[in-house]
């Protein structure tokens, strides 16, 4: 039942992808590319892939309202799409996913910012299109983890990003997704597939999100160690009392 329910909604996921891209390109053709309609179009599109896909969101905090630069912890693929259903932002992605059937040009349309890690020339292009993103008036998501794992709190920030904040003044707003079950964490060297399968087979997919408070300041390893340390502590808070198997 389990594959055959994952079939039916990884089916639901290509085939709606498709459509919403294809209703975005065609008015495109008339009246030109719009980055703020296609982030409205995706909004509502994540909005339904969770209630097609079965997942079950629990919000904590206030949605932030000044363009700054969102820190989250990194759990999945999924991650993004959660908060891309509460704001208009742009997120930021490996370079990898822009080659991903249907993913891949999703994103590319509407304005996921990819980095190359591999070179520094790639790192800073894509630091530099962050900050015009801010200074456009965008959130842009941002997992300074650089990685996906299970662990019980965050592993080392990458501090870019941060004293780039510092230097110029926009804010921080840490946030954490947190999911019921280890298994729900895309990890190691597990396919897309396989863990869509496993994810999305469950009848529901149970996710914890917390905005956290506006972080600002001129020195790049406070804003750093406040985001990381309320992130750590959320997520103790988050795990509390749901456990695996409760």
């Amino acid at each position: 039942m389990n594959r055959f329910r994952a079939f039916l909604r990884i089916t639901f996921f290509a085939i709606g992808s498709l459509y919403f891209m294809s209703r975005y390109l065609i008015k495109a053709v008339f009246v030109g590319h719009d980055l703020n309609r296609i982030l409205t179009i995706r909004q509502r599109w994540f909005y339904l892939i969770h209630k097609g896909l079965g997942v079950k969101i629990e919000k904590r905090g206030a949605l932030p309202k000044e363009p700054g630069l969102l820190v989250c912890n990194h759990r999945s693929y999924y991650d993004p799409l959660i908060v891309l259903s509460e704001l208009l932002a742009l997120p930021v992605g490996k370079i990898e996913m822009a080659n991903w059937p249907i993913i891949g040009a999703g994103a590319k349309m509407s304005g996921v910012i990819f980095v190359d890690r591999k070179t520094g020339e790639g790192r800073q292009k894509a630091r530099q299109n962050i900050l015009q993103s801010i200074k456009n008036g965008y959130f842009v998501i941002n997992y300074p983890e650089g990685t996906t794992h299970i662990q019980a709190q965050t592993r080392e920030f990458k501090p870019a990003l941060f004293k780039d904040a510092a230097v110029l003044g926009f804010p921080i707003y840490p946030v954490v997704h947190e999911y019921q079950f280890d298994g729900d964490a895309w990890i190691n060297e597990d396919t897309f597939m396989n863990h869509f399968f496993n994810c999305f087979g469950k009848k529901n997919t149970h996710v914890r999100l917390s905005y956290g408070p506006k972080i600002t300041g001129d020195n790049a390893e406070e804003l750093m160690q406040k985001s990381k340390q309320w992130i750590d502590e959320e997520l103790l808070r988050l795990r509390k009392n749901w456990h695996n198997g409760e």
